[in-house]
């Protein structure tokens, strides 16, 4: 009976121990399923966080990223399964993916899922996510921090780039200056079944299109460095990566810009043109410094023109409306330029000015006209448009990029030397929004939400 007694004890004994053993392994895989579910999720947020584009300073950081990732013109969350069918919204001061009270599937047969609350922390984004398994009592909780980081300029490897189309005709000559892929045209439209038309001589390097269902039309011109029909094919590139064109903030010209245009001046030092002033320069004028043109303006310039600085349009807390008929700036002259780091000591502002390099020309409001001689232009140009004809033709230490989708066109005997640095440098006054990155040593295990 001892004995009978004895193993009963035992037998209960092993069961209770083999019962709790179990129990504490389902426990453990659940936490483990739970932590992967929460590493998932997390390693998720960070990939869209740094594919997502937002601009410089955005008045409402978590609208902007919600817009980054949500719409199709973002990152196109919005009616996939990770979001359950539903959209990336801001919801009671934070986004919730896919929603403040749903799970989104990362392995179906184990049973894992997540779901993530994003906060805005003054300019840094909060990533709070959980993580379950198939037993969703049991949850795991990880944060991160995320700092912004400028995005690379891809488009500053192109020489000439619109939004729009571009064509040439007659003579013209797009070419680099001592490497003659520099002398590239990129074309991001959408509509144009032919968005890039090359009737002029030549274009030294590549040529590339966004829209995959695009064609380029070249009639007896020189692409890359061949006029061989079988061989041009080798420099077009249809259905390219649309590259992010720059977000344009003039304030760190303007503020510069104090003193007002008069009709008696002929030498311009830092200077601003009031709305419909409509200036017209005949004579030859000297530009120093910045010339802010205020919206909306036409300014002609019909003499000689000399130029040490930059020119700008408004910043954004102004009027920065695209309109080719009210704003317009036409060069008809000869134009003499140098890199605004050339500035004589006499300018004001001179030495905080010479760092405000890469840029010659910031109008991304105005439609540009050139018929005359441009020397050598000390940075990129970014204009709405630009059109170009008669003996046009000069040097820009940068890129030429057209932000509409109104066509950039050369013809005559016109021609674009470009000597660019490409992403090596970023001109002053030019961005291209931020992606966010992990901020290091802010990973933390939290109590989930």
């Amino acid at each position: 009976m001892l004995f009978l007694v004895l193993f009963s004890t035992l037998a209960i004994g092993f069961y209770s121990a083999s019962s709790m053993s179990a129990q504490i392994a389902r426990n453990e895989q659940s936490m483990a399923l739970a932590q992967a579910g929460a590493d998932a999720g997390m390693q998720y947020l960070r990939y869209q966080f740094n594919q997502m584009t937002i601009p410089p300073n955005p008045p409402d950081l978590l609208t902007a990223a919600a817009n980054a990732l949500g719409p199709s013109t973002g990152q196109g969350l919005n009616g996939t399964s990770l979001m359950n069918g539903g959209s990336v919204t801001v919801t009671n001061g934070a986004i919730y993916i896919p929603s403040a009270t749903g799970w989104t599937n990362v392995d179906p047969n184990a049973g894992t899922k997540f779901r993530a609350m994003i906060v805005a922390s003054g300019q840094f984004l909060v990533c709070t996510v959980d993580g379950a398994g198939p037993n969703g009592t049991i949850l795991k909780g990880i944060q991160l921090k995320y700092q912004t980081a400028p995005k690379a300029g891809a488009i500053l490897d192109y020489g000439v780039a619109n939004e729009g189309t571009v064509t040439t005709a007659g003579s013209t000559v797009i070419q680099g200056l001592t490497d003659p892929t520099k002398g590239s045209v990129l074309s991001a439209d959408m509509s144009s079944a032919t968005p890039v038309v090359i009737d002029g001589k030549s274009v030294s390097g590549d040529i590339s299109v966004v829209n995959p269902s695009a064609t380029i039309s070249v009639s007896g011109a020189s692409i890359g460095g061949t006029s061989d029909p079988t061989q041009i094919p080798k420099h077009e590139h249809i259905g390219v990566p649309a590259p992010s064109f720059p977000t344009i903030d003039t304030s760190v010209f303007t503020q510069y810009a104090t003193t007002q245009y008069n009709a008696s001046m002929s030498t311009l030092t830092n200077v601003y043109i009031p709305p419909n002033t409509n200036p017209k320069f005949t004579g030859g004028v000297t530009i120093y410094g910045v010339l802010w043109v205020q919206q909306p303006n036409t300014v002609t310039f019909r003499g000689n023109c000399t130029i040490c600085g930059i020119i700008v349009g408004n910043p954004p807390s102004m009027v920065q409306t695209y309109d080719p008929v009210n704003n317009v700036i036409s060069f008809a002259g000869n134009v003499s330029a140098t890199t605004i780091d050339q500035l004589p000591s006499t300018v004001p502002n001179y030495a905080a000015l010479q760092k405000l390099t890469g840029s010659f020309m910031l109008v991304p409001g105005f439609s540009v006209s050139m018929t005359g001689n441009f020397g050598t232009l000390g940075g990129s140009m970014v204009v709405g448009s630009l059109s170009m004809s008669g003996n046009a033709g000069g040097t820009v230490d940068g890129s030429v990029i057209g932000m509409t989708d109104n066509p950039l066109s050369l013809n005559g005997h016109s021609s674009i030397t470009i000597s660019s640095t490409g992403t090596t440098n970023y001109p002053s006054g030019m961005s291209f929004g931020n992606s966010y990155t992990p901020l290091p040593g802010t990973y933390q295990e939290v109590t989930p939400w």
